[in-house]
């Protein structure tokens, strides 16, 4: 019996006979074509875009028989980055210009496009490297003449293999797989979307799992707390049948209360729940239909992959994100990146510690034109809904006299030109120390407050949570964090303004009590995550919730902090109890 950990990207549990998929990546060779064959490789290039718009619509028909339509957007992602000017367009440019072939040419541009991507301090966007990984492997499979023929799995099979792409999943699910576990990816992989979708169990970044398992292991994957069993025990195999029942049991259970016009705690007390979304598609579900709105909308995709945008286009993007909305309120944060990230794209200066450097709210104010483009795009948007804007990695009051001046001329410049505008409230994104402690005095400056609490936490325990050798010290409901969120809250209320959480806290199931508790009523989280929040607030009580709070503290420093929030779930939910 052995036991890998990875990451829950999927919640379930699944057993069965492992199948070992090898998924092989094009090797790709610098090569120099003569001038007489650039038409004839740039030929080949549009061949292969061709037949991979034809392999990706041929998998998106096939996922309609298990997949919810709201979720086709994942492929129409797929099909956007095959027209994207900076994939095609530069891959053409480069066979043009250097000679290249089209596989050499399309590998150089696709590596940096993944480059700007990794260098992103958002998990999201950081993942999208991933989508384009996939896009560019399938176009170099097609450039090379292999068309795609499928592979042979069992059903109930659970798929090892080093990464899938979302159609190789479709495929999978298809031929009725029971989980997967894969070397590489995250939660927010658009693989891993697709899997919780389709409630298929998933454990992700498993480092070297693809080569440890054979085709035919019995294998327990438990998508809780991301472990891979191999080979497990008699006893083992009973424990995780049970609790696999037990979850079957909990799914139904969140389905109960779905349609209420309002989430509420079992006493009373009224909770918003909000998404944050990072691109337009993810609003053609119907999940904004039991959301309370928009509580973050992420800008940063619209820039990543193409630099600066024009006014007009950011204008229509977000409009038809406050359209979707349809009035509800949609909280626009403005650009969020810097440094590394964007120095082949944008301008940007060399920086030693650029994480905390010349990034969101800093650049915007260095880069004025760059930022006074989004504003604008930003308040015509608004003339269109209930618009927000909010602010991100604020650290000193200037800096917040700083953006409203300029909004403010904003204002006036488009009032003075005709152009048709909306009112909007101004919040500023509570993430760094500096601004939690000041708290009291920003509120007298803003409309409202949104908790990031991943960077605050990160700032506030000086760790890195991306980095696997210090990852168990990221802790959410560390004193010294909860100290924060407190005096947040406690800020917010004595000035009259809201305080919104929208960091991955808001939407754990674990964690929602101790937020209830600390006086918080929005939270703002992936939309994957609305489900399981609204039937965790309607089965709790305000007054058990604070309880919870002091007895976390108290037993903070016996190490037994996380034992004692799954031990008061297992209290409050006996009807389901998934947690052991």
């Amino acid at each position: 019996m052995n036991k890998f950990k990875g990451v829950a990207a999927s919640e379930g549990i699944a057993i069965g006979k492992a199948f070992v998929f090898e998924n092989s990546k094009p090797k790709v060779e610098k090569r120099i074509i003569p001038p007489s064959k650039v038409d004839a490789e740039i030929e080949k290039f549009r061949n292969a875009i061709a037949k991979t718009e034809d392999y990706i619509n041929y998998t998106k028909e096939l996922s309609s028989n298990n997949l919810d339509v709201d979720y086709s957007f994942i492929f129409d992602v797929y099909l956007l980055f095959l027209k994207d000017t900076m994939l095609v367009d530069e891959t053409i440019n480069l066979i043009k210009s250097k000679f290249y072939s089209s596989e050499y040419a399309l590998s150089k541009v696709s590596k940096n496009i993944i480059a700007s991507f990794e260098a992103s301090d958002d998990e999201y966007l950081r993942d999208r490297k991933h989508d384009i990984e996939h896009i560019t492997n399938k176009l170099l499979t097609f450039m090379g003449g292999d068309d795609f023929t499928g592979f042979d799995v069992d059903s109930n099979s659970i798929v090892i293999a080093r990464d899938l792409s979302p159609s190789q999943l479709v495929y999978l699910i298809h031929k009725g797989i029971s989980g997967f576990a894969t070397d590489m990816g995250s939660k927010v992989t658009h693989t891993s979307i697709i899997a919780r979708a389709v409630n298929i169990p998933a454990v992700v970044g498993l480092s070297n799992v693809s080569e440890k398992l054979e085709t035919g292991d019995t294998v327990i994957l438990d998508a809780f707390d991301g472990i891979v069993i191999v080979n497990p025990t008699d006893e083992e195999l009973m424990a995780f049948q049970k609790k696999k029942e037990r979850y079957s049991t909990y799914i139904e259970g969140l389905k109960c209360d779905l349609y209420l016009p309002e989430v509420k705690t079992l006493d009373g007390h009224k909770v918003n729940l909000l998404l944050n979304i990072e691109i337009n598609e993810e609003l053609k579900t119907n999940i904004l239909d039991i959301s309370n709105g928009i509580g973050l909308y992420r800008t940063e995709f619209i820039y990543l992959t193409r630099g600066d945008v024009k006014e007009d286009e950011q204008f229509e993007i977000l409009k038809e994100a406050v359209l979707a909305s349809k009035g509800k309120p949609v909280v626009i944060r403005t650009f969020d990146l810097g440094g590394e990230k964007l120095s082949s794209l944008l301008p940007h200066p060399e920086e030693v510690n650029p994480a905390l450097g010349l990034r969101a709210i800093r650049y915007s104010l260095k880069f004025k034109d760059f930022f006074t483009k989004q504003l604008r795009a930003i308040l015509r948007a608004a003339d269109f809904g209930n618009v927000s804007i909010m602010f991100p990695m604020v650290s000193s009051i200037n800096e917040i006299i700083q953006v409203k001046e300029i909004l403010n001329d904003v204002r006036s410049d488009l009032k003075s030109k005709g152009v048709p505008f909306g009112d909007v409230k101004t919040g500023i994104m509570v993430e760094i120390p500096a601004a939690a402690i000041m708290a009291d005095q920003f509120a007298k400056h803003v409309d409202f407050f949104s908790v990031g609490t991943n960077d605050l936490t990160q700032y506030t325990l000086g760790v890195d949570r991306n980095n696997e050798y210090v990852a168990e010290i990221f802790d959410p409901i560390h004193p010294a964090v909860l100290s924060l969120l407190k005096m947040i809250k406690l800020a917010a209320d004595n000035n009259n303004i809201e305080a919104t959480i929208c960091g991955e806290m808001a939407g754990d199931p674990l964690l929602i009590p101790v937020l209830l508790g600390l006086g918080y009523r929005n939270l703002s989280m992936s939309p994957t995550n609305i489900l399981k929040a609204r039937y965790v607030v309607t089965h709790l009580t305000i007054e058990k919730c604070r309880d919870l709070l002091d007895r976390l503290e108290e037993n903070y420093y016996k190490n037994m902090h996380y034992n004692l929030l799954k031990t008061f779930m297992n209290e409050h939910y006996k009807e389901v109890n998934f947690y052991e």
